[in-house]
């Protein structure tokens, strides 16, 4: 009697232990979201999240500084840090050197079906990962959507839609690049499940957005040939190209194939005269104002917050609390997705903390479409929020109205979660 009595108390205890586990993590989690909310530092955020995760863990201040130092010595960390922190300022560098523009005129001339071209301008802008980059393209698409007579409210939806769908399946995008890091898998294992996802969205966005649209008048385009074009577009897009070829063909180690594209990016378009005075100033431009150092504190917080929710063991008690609820493991992953995405208006905060949570419930070798699902909701969610610069900046720029977008948008929107959770069920 006496043994069972001891058994049900140390029963107790442990289910005492598990419970405050839980709630350190909510609580940890809801602290980094409200100060992302706030516009805190989103890096800073999530430290303080970690901390007070570790201090309902029981663990203390010398656990958390050993996590801190764990997370800064693995490899994975100072490898996202670098590359993310690279890729910013390669965007910065393309458009200070006139390759951008050169881009998008290359692209007017080649596609000149105004339709196609209201697509293509905004993801060619999505390719540089510039914080409220739609703005850029604002302009594009109003011109282009003037011809073939878009309203107001579809221009918005094209341009923020069209915006963002090349991430599925960009390599250079960061929660792509931060997922395939954590989960030690190639970014092309889920590229090829975010396809299905994105060519979805271009059907069901393109019957939507294009309707009953216009032809563009073909005295609007340049006389150059096709070639020409082509040649202009391969030679302004060579430092992507580079970047890419060098760690998905060549395999080079990525910070250092990113790098050589930033140095291809610095000598592209080479001025005839002052070239050791240009190819100084555009090195001091790039680590001066091209660099989102920000982005890397944020990488440092999300990994941060990995390494204390592993430390905590609270992971496994949510798997295993997870699998008891009988809830689809697909359900859960779409809503908390959609949930983080929109209320942190940051993609990769919200991919670095659910995929440390989802890692183990992933099922062996299905762990490519339950993150392409993963990264469609938090994308999408991301893509709506109030918090979004190219939402916010794109809707002022059109003054257009919030409900009529949000209404162009949900077709396309609800068609790619569809898509996501169909791969899961046939390949389940």
């Amino acid at each position: 009697m006496l043994k069972k009595i001891r058994l049900s108390s140390s029963f107790s205890k442990k289910k005492k232990v598990i419970i405050i586990n839980v709630i350190g993590l909510i609580i940890g989690f809801s602290l980094a979201v409200f100060m992302i909310f706030k516009k805190y530092n989103m890096g800073m955020s999530l430290l303080f999240g970690a901390i007070i995760l570790n201090f309902f863990s029981g663990l203390g201040v010398k656990d958390f500084l050993g996590n801190i130092l764990i997370t800064i010595q693995e490899p994975t960390t100072l490898q996202l840090m670098l590359v993310v922190s690279l890729i910013s300022g390669l965007g910065y560098l393309m458009d200070l050197t006139g390759d951008l523009k050169k881009m998008i005129e290359a692209c007017i001339n080649i596609f000149k079906d105004g339709r196609l071209l209201s697509i293509i301008l905004p993801a060619l802008i999505g390719t540089l990962s510039a914080p409220g980059g739609a703005i850029l393209s604002a302009p594009m698409v109003n011109e282009s959507g003037d011809k073939i007579g878009l309203d107001k409210n579809k221009k918005t939806a094209v341009n923020l839609f069209y915006r963002h769908i090349g991430y599925f399946i960009y390599p250079l995008f960061s929660s792509i690049i931060l997922a395939s890091s954590f989960m030690e898998i190639s970014a092309l294992s889920i590229i090829k499940y975010n396809f299905v996802i994105m060519v979805t969205g271009l059907i069901i966005s393109f019957v939507v957005f294009f309707r009953d649209v216009e032809m563009i008048d073909q005295d609007y385009f340049s006389d150059k040939s096709l070639a020409e074009n082509l040649i202009d577009f391969f030679k302004a897009f060579l430092p992507i190209f580079v970047t890419l070829f060098l760690a998905l063909v060549v395999k080079l180690y990525f910070p250092l194939a990113v790098l050589i594209g930033v140095c291809v990016a610095v000598i592209n378009n080479w001025p005839a005269r002052n070239k050791l005075k240009i190819f100084k100033e555009r090195f001091y431009l790039f680590f001066s104002k091209g660099i989102k150092y920000k982005l890397v504190f944020i990488i440092l917080g999300v990994m941060i917050f990995k390494t204390t929710l592993e430390s905590s063991g609270v992971i496994n008690v949510i798997a295993g609390g997870l699998g008891n609820l009988g809830i689809p493991l697909f359900l859960i992953i779409l809503l908390l997705g959609l949930i983080s995405g929109y209320i942190t208006g940051v993609h990769v905060a919200a991919t670095g903390i659910l995929l440390a949570i989802f890692q183990p419930l992933f099922p062996v070798g299905l762990e490519g479409p339950y993150i392409a699902l993963l990264l469609t909701a938090i994308v999408l969610g991301y893509l709506i929020s109030p918090l979004h610069l190219c939402l916010a900046l794109t809707q002022e720029y059109f003054d257009a109205e919030m409900g009529k977008i949000y209404q162009l948008l949900l077709f396309p929107l609800g068609g790619m979660l569809l898509a996501g959770v169909m791969q899961i069920m046939l390949l389940g």
